[in-house]
């Protein structure tokens, strides 16, 4: 057999399959370019829920430092020693000092007597919550994360 007669049968084979070859070659290159942006998309998704879960702790986080921080200073302060630690005097003098500036919420004093009714000043920050329970008589105060 010549040489030619050898190669005329695999050119006419590789003839024959080249459409077939190119078309496989196409579609892969369109799913291989569909899988590169799912998982493009899936990155953007879990790094944007990742981000939403870290703003969201560390709001949380600053919520808890600033019930933390009035539970110090309401403890520190000389209107509390006197009136004691429910006295919205107290607590408004101490919040005043309170890095962040968090929006109190819950401090109600509707029998007029001075004093906070319950005893439950929750803090707000950044769309987080923290609790801190002031005693009636005494200092044990406590803070726990989320809304009284």
């Amino acid at each position: 057999m010549t040489p030619v007669r050898r190669i005329a049968p695999l050119a006419i084979a590789l003839l024959t399959l080249a459409p077939f070859v190119a078309s496989c070659s196409s579609d892969t290159k369109e799913n291989a370019k569909e899988t590169a942006t799912d998982l493009k998309d899936d990155a953007k998704d879990n790094a944007g829920k990742v981000a939403d879960a870290a703003d969201t702790k560390a709001a949380e986080a600053k919520a808890r430092v600033a019930a933390e921080d009035l539970r110090a200073r309401i403890k520190a302060n000389k209107t509390a020693d006197d009136q004691g630690p429910r006295s919205v005097a107290a607590i408004n003098e101490s919040l005043a000092d309170v890095a962040g500036s968090p929006k109190a919420v819950g401090l109600t004093d509707a029998d007029g007597d001075g004093l906070d009714d319950d005893g439950k000043v929750q803090l707000d920050v950044d769309g987080a919550s923290a609790c801190l329970t002031l005693p009636a008589t005494g200092e044990d105060t406590t803070v726990k994360g989320g809304a009284c």
